[in-house]
């Protein structure tokens, strides 16, 4: 990167453009001219000798594949320098800025409101946006730069991740209030192989769940497929299936207002802790060092 020819605006309105779509949406979130930020990516573009941003009347601004890996490095920077003009302005017990949360997406609820309403009353010069996707597409983001920090299972991440521990329990079943099996104070595998099996479908679920049947030797007969977690706790509820969950709401009914128990599990299976990760090569920014170290604090076991 030419750094002299670089400014760090530039970076910002490069930012801006990635996370709204469009360059009108940029100008106003900067508050600035469309012209401003379409001269400065024009300037960007010019001093990196690549093109970073296509333009087009139905789509509005996209990244190049070029931008998106320029996107990374920008948002590093522009963090970096918000964090040294806050310790050159004496300010470095502070911290400030927008700190972006990536989560996967099957635990966000039971994470992304109480970190957020929690951290940002201790914080209140923060403001905490966040992200959902499978583990994936969070680690993805995590390299990118499209986030700072991420809820994750300790499990399949990707590359290039650093994560601490936050907590790990064993999973359990998921019956009907009227299942035969709800009033046990625990269930073998075995003893549900003949009933339909509802699985929590999100990358990489399946992997884990499968892990999970294979300890216990219990073949894993899916029949039906759920994309989020409360359709998952729906359908058991309406004794459709039983499901395995590792997260355990405080609530035992369903949107329906039906029954669902979660019975431990008697098996000696294995388990998928939940860390807190962040891209590997690089300092965090203090807000992310402080938004980690309040989470250990929320949520360690």
């Amino acid at each position: 990167m030419n750094l002299p020819n670089v400014t760090v605006r530039q970076l910002e309105y490069l930012i801006a453009v990635a996370e709204t779509g469009s360059v009108t949406s940029a100008a106003s979130r900067c508050h600035v001219s469309q012209g401003a930020i379409s001269l400065a990516l024009s300037e960007l573009e010019r001093a990196l000798d690549l093109r970073l941003v296509v333009r087009s009347p139905r789509r509005g601004a996209a990244l190049t594949a070029a931008g998106v890996r320029v996107l990374a490095d920008a948002r590093r920077v522009v963090g970096a320098m918000g964090d040294l003009g806050a310790e050159a302005r004496g300010l470095s017990q502070e911290v400030s800025g927008v700190l972006t949360v990536g989560c996967y997406a099957p635990i966000a609820p039971f994470h992304l409101p109480a970190a957020i309403a929690t951290f940002e009353a201790a914080h209140p010069d923060v403001s905490v946006r966040f992200v959902e996707g499978s583990l994936p597409e969070i680690g993805e983001d995590l390299v990118s730069g499209r986030c700072e920090v991420a809820f994750l299972y300790d499990q399949d991440l990707v590359p290039g991740i650093a994560t601490t521990p936050l907590y790990d329990q064993a999973p359990r079943v998921l019956l009907s209030g009227g299942h035969r099996l709800r009033r046990r104070r625990s269930v073998a595998l075995a003893e549900l192989a003949g009933d339909p099996f509802v699985l929590l479908d999100v990358a990489p679920s399946e992997r884990y769940f499968r892990s999970v049947f294979a300890a216990a030797g219990v073949e894993m007969v899916v029949t039906h497929r759920a994309r989020s977690f409360e359709l998952a706790r729906s359908l058991v509820a309406r004794g459709i299936g039983y499901s395995i969950t590792v997260q355990q709401p405080a609530l035992t009914t369903s949107y329906e207002g039906l029954e669902v128990v979660a019975v431990p599990l008697r098996d000696a299976v294995p388990t998928t802790p939940v860390v807190l990760g962040w891209a590997r090569g690089g300092a965090l920014t203090r807000r992310a060092q402080a938004f980690a170290e309040h989470c250990v604090a929320l949520f360690g076991s």
